[in-house]
């Protein structure tokens, strides 16, 4: 049974960093202030996504080739004989947002609610991975020598390059084929089915996917589901 959701207005109130007060919190206060962190970060986030696609969308109705190739390129879909139909059809499969709940228990669980070193330093609430030393911080118990775990500028920066690692990354493929079939569908419906598809973010693969929907639950993250920003 899915429960109805409600959309909900979010306050644009973006921060660029963890304050320091967050982290003094613990309990139901900390998990408040994550959300008030997280939540419009996530939305903006998936806004972006959304005018791209809608741009995208104008591209090929105004047949627009180099647009379009504009587009592939910065999604990683290779250009080979598709006619911009076709080429659309790609894109309009990468180009997508991510359920809010999704998000925001992937935050919290790669972020420790916003309370990793690699949070609180490198503004990285999503854990992913980069392969130069100069690119993110060291894990202090690194299961592979050449790991570091990827540094943002700005907390927005870490969530536009977790949207686009799912959307763009080839072990998500099965992802964004799922949400491309649910398109129309209702949005508290994407989240119970395309976060199965998530096996393949950690190392612990369908264990992962349990965490991910226990945290859901637990949290009612699904009521985020038709959130946006005022």
């Amino acid at each position: 049974q899915i429960e109805a959701v409600t959309p909900l207005m979010v306050p644009r109130a973006f921060v660029r960093q963890i304050p320091t007060s967050h982290q003094s919190l613990s309990g139901a206060a900390q998990k408040a202030s994550f959300l008030k962190i997280a939540l419009p970060l996530i939305l903006a986030g998936n806004d972006e996504v959304l005018r791209r696609r809608d741009a995208i969308q104008r591209s090929n109705q105004n047949d627009d080739r180099a647009n379009l190739e504009k587009w592939a390129y910065l999604y990683d879909v290779k250009i080979t004989d598709q006619d911009n139909n076709m080429l659309t059809r790609e894109l309009l499969r990468r180009v997508d947002a991510i359920p809010v709940p999704i998000a925001l228990a992937q935050a919290a669980i790669e972020s420790g609610w916003g309370t990793s070193r690699f949070a609180i330093k490198g503004n990285a609430l999503f854990g992913q991975w980069a392969w130069r030393d100069d690119a993110g911080l060291r894990p202090l118990t690194p299961t592979n020598e050449r790991a570091v775990v990827r540094s943002f500028g700005t907390l927005s920066g870490s969530v536009r390059a977790y949207i686009h690692n799912l959307n763009t990354h080839p072990h998500y493929e099965n992802f964004r084929r799922a949400r491309a079939a649910l398109h129309d569908g209702p949005m508290e419906k994407k989240t119970k089915i395309l976060v199965k598809h998530l096996d393949r973010y950690a190392g612990i693969g369908p264990v992962y996917v349990t965490k991910l929907e226990n945290l859901i639950r637990t949290n009612k993250f699904g009521r985020y589901a038709l959130a946006f920003l005022n």
